[in-house]
């Protein structure tokens, strides 16, 4: 699994420019199979179109459209 959150996370820094450009900010975005598989306007409606098409939430990266997360934080220093 480690393997695919990575290989999701590479795809997510290849992909995002195009994210934040095709879908309106704060639509949640689906990565797996280092491509984006799926996109709805909230979370619940995207993990259900993941179901239905067979794929498991768990295994897919999801990101939100439009919102920079920043990859290292310092919590305390």
């Amino acid at each position: 699994m480690a393997g695919q959150d990575e290989s999701n996370q590479s795809a997510y820094r290849r992909l995002k420019e195009t994210i934040n450009q095709t879908y309106p900010k704060g639509w949640f975005v689906g990565i797996a199979g280092e491509q984006i598989i799926g996109a709805a306007e909230s979370f619940p409606e995207l993990e259900r179109s993941l179901r239905a098409r067979g794929k498991d939430p768990r295994t897919v990266l999801v990101v939100e459209a439009g919102v920079d997360v920043p990859e290292f934080v310092t919590i305390l220093a």
